[in-house]
């Protein structure tokens, strides 16, 4: 019986020793996919590159190769389209907060260099967005299709770097594409989902009372 509460405390304890903080900034190249209720989409729908930011704890699990991440997400979202049988501009740019979690696993090292693998969900829900139609700007709060919590699984890959025994940089790839958690109007059978390709750079830094250090260095 003993073991059952042992062995978890020492899980906890090892977690606790092992802390890293994390940031990361980068370029986000959104696409749309669209159908209405008739099963049509748009068509001429454009990509857009907007921003993202993303920050939180980093937890290393008992060995060096696989950690897990906790933390907040901040990502911008967009896509342009025209019509030339009507000559009609769109244009959608969107804000999304929310949190995210994920793995990474280091899957090979050489000298310095650590490279991984990282899949991570993340629930996102609308802050702000916008749609301009020729001259005229919409604000989309409230819209079915924007306005509910959306589930972004990504898969990425990366290479991290030391910089010192305490910190190191990280450069990151990774393929998202979203999923409506909540349908706002069931009767309507309009669909969005937002692909993204995630290009960033960042910063992770060990904890005070982290015994660890980064690899060769």
């Amino acid at each position: 019986m003993k073991w059952f509460i042992i062995v978890p405390f020492c899980l906890a304890f090892n977690l606790l020793q092992a802390q890293f903080l994390y940031t990361e900034i980068g370029q986000t190249i959104s696409s749309f996919d669209y159908q209405n209720s008739a099963g049509g989409t748009l068509e001429n729908l454009q990509s857009k590159s907007n921003s993202y930011l993303k920050a939180g704890y980093q937890f290393q699990l008992p060995g060096d190769k696989l950690s897990i991440a906790l933390g907040g997400v901040l990502a911008n979202y967009g896509a342009v389209a025209s019509d030339a049988l009507l000559d009609n501009y769109f244009a959608w740019d969107v804000t999304y907060a929310g949190i995210q979690t994920g793995l990474s696993y280091a899957f090979a090292r050489s000298r310095a260099f650590e490279f991984f693998l990282q899949p991570t969900v993340s629930l996102e829900y609308l802050v702000r967005g916008t749609q301009t139609l020729n001259n005229q700007v919409f604000d989309l709060t409230g819209e079915n299709e924007f306005d509910n919590m959306l589930l972004v699984p990504r898969i990425g890959v990366g290479i991290q770097y030391p910089i010192s025994n305490k910190a190191a940089l990280f450069l990151s790839y990774h393929f998202g594409r979203s999923y409506s958690l909540v349908n706002a109007n069931p009767e309507d059978n309009e669909k969005l989902s937002i692909n993204m390709h995630n290009i960033g750079i960042g910063l992770i830094i060990q904890l005070p009372g982290c015994n660890c250090a980064f690899n060769n260095f």
